[in-house]
């Protein structure tokens, strides 16, 4: 399998280090889109020392992990031609730009400039938007060019801080449990009859009280909007795993859900491997929840439109 890696800052070299020391790529590469590099042995790097040095780390890393995986950097777009699975990282933000909007805008502007660039490279690559508000830009992508294999990483964060919050109140282990929020960039909604402990649900464990204070602490802190380095990493790894030994693994995901009248993309559960998103897994919604979910379509229509 071939990886690349979209993105010029500390991301795409934690997320290659997680790929080469799971095996799960035999090709890695690193792509700035900067200005012209020279070719160091088999590996094309800049002249960023920094870079030289990135690559260098992870090729020693890798012979004292006997990891076959090869890791190169290029800003040569011909170099991603058959890449499987094409990741778009986040984008660090100038010093003292720290607002949502400025976020929001400085993630768009990178896909804006990237996208185009190597459209004609990975047409049939999976993409994964890995980058706040995931969904805004996994829209305009495919509102664009077209491209529909499109999966958003945003949710997993929630996830992990919605299965960190139940062990940690009920005072058990996190392998034991398994949670499920959706949303989009901005909502989310843990669906409690989907959190369970090794098989027991939610409701014999905690009371009502308890449940709806952990819903709504979880809920309003939305993290979507932060691009948690290592949690954000696990998440991508996790995907990638999934799709490239075609796991079948169920997971929250950027997803294009359309209906009668419109398509959006929200965080829902969906099943990945290797084609990418190979379905959705339906749901069994309270009528409470069927109403959230409607206005998260709504919402997310007026908020996802290019024009």
């Amino acid at each position: 399998m071939k990886i690349a890696l979209i993105g010029q800052n500390q991301f795409a070299y934690t997320v290659a280090w997680g790929i080469c020391h799971s095996e799960l790529a035999q090709d890695i590469v690193i792509f700035t889109g900067t200005q012209s590099g020279k070719i160091q042995g088999t590996r094309r790097v800049t002249k960023s020392t920094s870079t030289a040095d990135g690559v260098e780390d992870l090729t020693h890393a890798n012979a004292l992990s006997a990891s076959d995986s090869d890791v190169s950097v290029t800003n040569d777009i011909e170099d991603l031609a058959e890449s499987d699975v094409v990741v778009l990282l986040p984008t660090s933000l100038p010093y003292g730009f720290h607002s949502t909007q400025a976020l929001k805008t400085t993630n768009l502007s990178n896909a804006r400039n990237i996208v185009p660039k190597i459209q004609a490279s990975i047409q049939d690559a999976i993409i994964l938007v890995a980058m706040p508000f995931a969904n805004y830009v996994a829209a305009w992508i495919h509102q664009t060019y077209e491209l529909s294999n499109l999966i958003g990483i945003a949710n997993g964060v929630a996830t992990a801080h919605l299965k960190a919050e139940i062990a940690s109140r009920i005072g058990l282990s996190v392998k034991d449990v398994s949670a499920l929020a959706i949303g989009n960039d901005a909502v989310t909604y843990p669906l409690p009859q989907y959190c369970r402990v090794n098989g027991i649900p939610l409701t014999q464990l905690m009371d009502e009280p308890q449940i709806q204070n952990l819903i709504t602490d979880v809920a309003e802190r939305c993290q979507y909007t932060s691009a948690n380095e290592f949690t954000l990493t696990s998440h991508i790894l996790q995907l990638i795993s999934s799709i490239s030994l075609d796991k079948k693994r169920v997971m929250s995901v950027g997803t294009l859900i359309s209906t009668d009248t419109t398509s959006v993309f929200l965080n829902v559960p969906a099943k990945i491997g290797s084609n990418g998103i190979e379905g959705i897994v339906p749901l069994e919604l309270t009528e409470p929840q069927r109403e959230q979910f409607k206005q998260l379509i709504a919402q997310s229509a007026t908020e996802q439109s290019v024009n």
